[in-house]
């Protein structure tokens, strides 16, 4: 069994997290893939992604598609080794409309290594038309 994990509240996310996502926004990739665990799972949507390779071009693809988007983060809680936080995904279609859908992410950390071992981007897909979506497969990206 498992020992309880406690979550505290926070204004921020961790140091170690806000250094991957300033290496995302640069699209420093190979410095990026060092912080993430061999066997790296990532749970997008309604996806199961293995693997940084496959993690990163999946979502990078999707990303891609979408004219503009933004993540307007919600609460951060962070524990040991596990750090989640949830928000509204914005997205600016090319008509001029707006789409938002909740989001909720879960980061998990291996204790002996420090790299992350598996990430859950959870939100409704189906909010975004299917046209931006619809023909992206996980195996492309292996």
């Amino acid at each position: 069994m498992s020992n309880p994990i406690t979550l505290t509240k926070s204004d921020a996310l961790p140091d170690f997290l806000q250094h991957a996502f300033k290496l995302i926004d640069a699209k420093e990739f190979e410095k990026l893939e060092s912080l993430f665990a061999d066997d790296f799972k990532m749970l997008f949507a309604h996806y199961t992604l293995h693997g940084f390779k496959q993690g990163i071009g999946f979502v990078a693809a999707f990303d891609r598609r979408l004219p503009k988007y933004q993540h307007v983060m919600g609460e951060i809680f962070v524990g040991e080794n596990l750090t989640t936080f949830d928000g509204v995904l914005k997205v600016w279609m090319s008509d001029g409309s707006v789409i938002e859908t909740p989001f909720w992410d879960k980061i998990e950390v291996d204790p002996a290594t420090g790299k992350i071992t598996t990430m859950y981007a959870l939100f409704s897909i189906a909010a975004i038309p299917e046209d931006y979506w619809k023909d992206l497969k996980p195996e492309d990206f292996a």
